[in-house]
């Protein structure tokens, strides 16, 4: 009997156990947890072509302004907003191809973007725009640019861009360029009477080292230009002594101001520098007759293009050698003016049809050009009163020169001079000069002959009057830079004994 109650006791809790299971079932089934979507989930992408993950934000990296007339490559799409639904990872956004971090992605075996182009990370400092690359350093043309230098200063530029500075060094708003003039000379010939301070090339056979010059010259925010040189081997003792010195302002071109050691504005042959000439020498009335560099200032305005010029200054008084032609003294005035008092200069000059080259001959066979001066000076002095007046016209055509001076002084000695005075009585000097020449820019050379009339007293008759025959000849390494001359150099005095003073000589020279 308990056995039986037992066997359907456990057909019972068998039986309740499977019926709780079914209730447990129906209620999980009931329940809004379990309960059944009303609509399809979206189909999620494949995995092998995942939504492209976008890059942190960064700050916004400036760019340069694209360059005139350049396309604009279009811009990437913003991302959707949070929350919206993202498109499907095959379809392409409206204007080309899916973004990516470093923008569009490149065409299918295109080249990859450089490393540049990677936007930089979150928290980085913004990128400053790429500066232009630094364009290549050359040389600019001499004169194109550069501060004006007084007439006949080495450092003047030249404005066919022959004999200017061929190396210059740019240090922020300074421009500096040496100044180096070797004049290294050979006497083939020279006459048992020749002699140096009359004048003549040489003395006797051998050699001569004529200027030994070394300085530098320089532009100081594009309108202070200034000058530094020295003569190493200067007079018979081979002393030292300054050649040039100088200060300028030349903001405005009608009126440039010089201060210093340097030329003075009389005689175009003067004017122009010692390396400059188409002969070895300079005129031989222009060496006994013109002043060269004194200390002192002037102002010099030009106006179109060099068609007019005015130059005016003051210096100190010059003081002429006892000897003629040994000219005037190139006092640099350490202790000041101790015995002269003022000199006072004034040219006049023009060229009309554009500016003539600093070299007397033509190097770059130009177009026509002509020059023309009238120069005059009075000098006030402790022991002479001197008046100079002088005028010279050079034309250039096709590498062809032509040039003429006529120089006229007059000195008067002082009647209670400051220095001891040969001079007693006045003298009045006379000088012309002729020359012409041709130069082969192809074969790189030159020929010039030059004739020139003296008379350092007009109111004496001897052998210092007498008359001049040069003819040379020169070729050109590198321009007027470095060159090789030859002259021979006739001399006959007019009345008095004549003298053998003729010679031939040779010259190697370097100008920079």
């Amino acid at each position: 009997m308990r056995d039986g109650v037992a066997a359907r006791g456990g057909v019972a809790v068998r039986g309740g156990a499977a019926a709780v299971s079914l209730l447990a079932a129906a209620a999980l089934w009931c329940s809004p947890a379990g309960a059944q979507p009303t609509r399809p989930l979206p189909v999620q992408p494949p995995a092998a072509d995942p939504l492209p993950v976008l890059p942190p934000a960064a700050p916004a990296v400036p760019e340069p302004p694209p360059p005139t007339g350049a396309t604009l490559p279009p811009a990437a799409p913003a991302p959707p907003p949070a929350g919206a639904a993202q498109p499907p990872a095959n379809a392409a956004p409206p204007g080309g191809a899916l973004p990516s971090p470093g923008g569009a992605l490149p065409p299918p075996g295109g080249a990859q973007p450089p490393a540049s182009a990677a936007l930089p990370s979150a928290g980085a400092a913004p990128l400053a725009a790429p500066a232009p690359a630094a364009a290549a350093a050359t040389p600019a043309p001499a004169g194109s640019d550069a501060a004006p230098a007084p007439a006949g200063s080495d450092a003047a530029p030249a404005p066919d861009g022959l004999a200017g500075p061929p190396f210059q060094l740019s240090i922020g708003r300074l421009v500096l360029a040496p100044l180096v003039l070797v004049q290294a000379q050979a006497a083939l010939f020279a006459g048992e009477d020749a002699l140096v301070q009359a004048g003549d090339v040489a003395e006797g056979q051998g050699f001569r080292m004529r200027r030994a010059r070394l300085g530098f010259a320089g532009t100081l925010a594009g309108y202070v230009p200034f000058a530094v040189s020295g003569e190493l081997a200067a007079g018979a003792d081979a002393s030292a002594r300054i050649s040039e010195a100088w200060i300028g302002y030349a903001h405005f071109p009608f009126a440039n101001l010089y201060f210093g050691a340097h030329d003075v504005p009389f005689s175009r042959s003067a004017m122009t520098g010692a390396g400059e000439g188409a002969l070895i020498e300079r005129p031989l009335a222009v060496r006994a007759m013109a002043p060269f560099r004194q200390v002192g200032l002037h102002v010099e305005g030009h106006f179109r293009d060099r068609a007019f010029s005015y130059f005016a200054g003051m210096f100190n008084g010059f003081q002429r050698s006892d000897q003629f032609f040994a000219g005037y003294v190139e006092n640099a005035a350490s202790f000041g003016n101790r015995f002269d008092d003022i000199a006072y200069v004034a040219r006049l000059a023009t060229e009309p049809l554009g500016p003539l080259p600093r070299s007397i001959q033509d190097l770059a066979a130009s177009r026509p050009r002509l020059g023309a001066g009238a120069s005059y000076f009075f000098s006030d002095g402790g022991t002479r009163d001197v008046h100079g007046v002088g005028a010279d016209v050079l034309c250039h055509a096709a590498g062809a020169h032509a040039l003429a001076e006529l120089l006229w002084s007059q000195s008067r000695p002082e009647r209670a001079p400051t220095q001891p005075l040969g001079q007693l009585a006045p003298v009045t000097s006379l000088g012309l000069v002729g020359e012409v020449g041709y130069f082969v820019r192809r074969a790189k050379l030159g020929v010039s002959a030059r004739f020139e009339w003296l008379d350092p007293n007009l109111d004496v008759s001897d052998e210092t009057d007498s008359w001049a025959l040069t003819a040379g000849a020169s070729y050109h390494f590198i321009d007027n830079v470095l060159k090789a001359q030859a002259d021979f150099t006739h001399r006959q005095e007019v009345h008095g004994v004549a003298l053998d003073n003729d010679a031939v000589a040779l010259q190697l020279q370097l100008n920079l």
